[in-house]
């Protein structure tokens, strides 16, 4: 058989259902057009396929380009295509669809970046998970439209990805591509979390300096401090250090008598004032033990002489409005 004549049976095919029915003219195409061979072999590998399996499937490249346009298949990348009904609609899920497509076009690829982080279970928030950047031997980065590659460097680590860059690597990496923010936020759990040395961190952000946009690394680490305890806490930590409002994180306060009252977010450095992340997460049940246990928590910290400044996802997201309401409780005092 040609392979011009087994194109043709192959596409004729396409039009034919589990049944051997026909599917009515214009009716779109679904994954059972797809050889059963095929669609266990995708299920293997996340869902993707490359082009050189299609091809040994018996799909050429017209009929690539009609599954395509009819929604069974798509096309990430050169040489890649996933099959619709085995993606992931989550954005961190779909990311890691594509690493192990990443991993079928080059068995040499190593994760990094923001890529990396995710592979060893670091949270990040920010940063747009549509493009995974790997590390490859070659002398010069570049970018194509599935992935964003780099040239290969330092040690690698295995990961339930893949081969990975370590986490200080990693988070110096991530740092510098999408800023100072989102690498705290970052940096922060993963120090939290142990994955992770300030003196890791120190090495490779040293290792950088004569990047472009390497001053994100450092801020990163002037800012770090893995003492805060969710993402909230780091954003309110960066803006106010940004602010110069200087703040300790996770204090314990006693009464006159030593006894235990609350432990707070963040205490103003030599004053009274206590700011607190309202992620309102504890709230969201509407239990109103809940609710009175922290009215009494905060009537016990006013009733000390403290003034409780709550900050909102809202205010974060206006970095100003932060330090304003924090200046204006220690002007109260």
């Amino acid at each position: 058989m040609t392979m011009a004549r087994h194109s043709t049976t192959v596409a004729s095919a396409l039009d034919v259902g589990p049944l051997g029915q026909k599917h009515p003219p214009g009716e779109d195409l679904s994954i059972t057009s797809l050889d059963a061979a095929l669609v266990a072999t995708a299920r293997s590998q996340h869902g993707m396929i490359t082009t050189a399996q299609a091809a040994q499937a018996g799909l050429s490249a017209p009929v690539l380009v009609k599954l395509v346009k009819a929604g069974v298949l798509q096309h990430p990348g050169r040489g890649l295509y996933a099959i619709a009904a085995l993606r992931e609609s989550d954005p961190k899920a779909w990311h890691r669809q594509l690493c192990a497509g990443a991993f079928l076009l080059y068995p040499d690829a190593v994760l990094a970046g923001t890529t990396a982080l995710l592979a060893h279970g670091i949270p990040v928030w920010g940063a747009p998970l549509g493009v995974p950047t790997i590390l490859r031997p070659i002398k010069r980065a570049g970018g194509m439209t599935a992935f964003w590659v780099r040239p290969a460097r330092g040690e690698t680590l295995w990961t339930e990805w893949g081969p990975a860059s370590p986490p200080a690597s990693a988070l110096v990496q991530h740092a510098v591509d999408h800023g100072i923010v989102t690498g705290v936020v970052s940096a922060d759990a993963a120090l939290r979390e142990g994955s992770v040395t300030l003196d890791q961190l120190t090495e490779q952000v040293d290792a950088v300096a004569t990047w472009p946009h390497s001053s994100r690394a450092a801020s990163m680490l002037r800012l770090v401090d893995g003492r805060r305890e969710s993402v909230g806490e780091s954003r309110c930590g960066v803006a106010l250090a940004l602010a110069g409002v200087d703040v300790t994180p996770q204090v314990t306060l006693r009464d006159e008598r030593g006894h235990f009252v609350a432990r707070v977010d963040f205490l103003v450095d030599g004053t009274k004032v206590v700011i607190e992340f309202d992620g309102k997460v504890k709230y969201a049940a509407g239990d109103p033990r809940v609710l009175w246990g922290e009215k009494r928590r905060e009537d016990r910290l006013r009733g000390l002489g403290y003034v409780v400044v709550r900050i909102t996802w809202a205010q974060l997201e206006r970095p100003g409005d932060v330090a304003a309401a924090v200046r204006a409780a220690l002007a109260t005092r």
